[in-house]
């Protein structure tokens, strides 16, 4: 029997972007995307969730965000959202009012993060950048709700390694499998800096049956070997499955 989506990609979920001299990669920088791990009281998951979707999102777009992704747990901790958006430019932060000031005002901002805070047990943002030579997205303006998000801790001095493993073979792999769409991507602030993670988007939960792009382009035997180069190379994975929740989400163009 041959293995099944979640053994597969077990190795084949990363990350991956490059950290060059200087804070961002020389030349043409990568995509950067901001993303916010939010933790909700239990008891306060309803009204986070309406919260959100009236006051939150009309917020954003008033001061011109463009895109909002929000994914609610499948199989990750209960409680817990991601908040994924697109970030522009850094310097947008040197800004000293926040983007709910900018949009609200000053006083009504204060009750919004007042009301806000008492629904919260932490919020961590990360900032990720894109290795767009080792993802695979054929349909970009698609917008495929279920998120199969892998990362993976890769040792001290082993990044090259790593980045050679997912430009190779891998890469071919993915696109002959026929994957929906696959991300990769890697910490440059707020975490781990040799943290690379892979988004892997699916249609529907069920797609989880089946058998992982991977597999379907390497076979099972082809995977085996293809996973054995991780050893030493990473330390630890986790896997966790999300799916994107529509009324906190928004995007300024019309998805196919």
């Amino acid at each position: 029997m041959q293995p099944r989506y979640w053994t597969a990609v077990c190795a084949a979920a990363v990350g991956v972007s490059v950290v060059s001299s200087g804070w961002l990669s020389a030349q043409q920088a990568p995509a950067r995307t901001s993303v916010t791990l939010v933790q909700v009281k239990a008891d306060s998951v309803p009204a986070w969730r309406e919260f959100q979707e009236k006051q939150t999102v009309p917020a954003l777009k008033k001061i011109g965000v463009t895109q909002r992704d929000v994914y609610e747990p499948i199989y990750a901790p209960a409680g817990q959202f991601r908040v994924v958006q697109p970030l522009t430019k850094f310097a947008d932060r040197d800004n000293p009012q926040g983007p709910i000031v900018r949009a609200l005002g000053e006083a009504a901002a204060r009750t919004y993060n007042e009301a806000l805070s008492k629904m919260l047990v932490s919020s961590v943002t990360t900032i990720i950048e894109s290795i767009a030579d080792a993802s695979y997205d054929p349909t970009p303006n698609t917008i495929l709700p279920v998120l199969v998000l892998t990362r993976l801790h890769v040792a001290p001095g082993k990044v090259t390694e790593f980045q050679a493993y997912i430009h190779g073979e891998r890469a071919a792999a993915i696109k002959k499998g026929q994957a929906k769409r696959e991300l990769i991507s890697r910490v440059v602030f707020g975490g781990d800096n040799n943290e690379f993670r892979i988004a892997s988007f699916e249609d529907k939960v069920g797609a989880l049956d089946g058998q992982a792009p991977l597999v379907r382009g390497l076979g099972a035997d082809g995977v085996a070997k293809l996973n054995a180069k991780l050893a030493g190379v990473v330390l630890s994975t986790d896997r966790t499955v999300w799916r994107r929740v529509e009324a906190m989400s928004f995007r300024s163009r019309t998805a196919s």
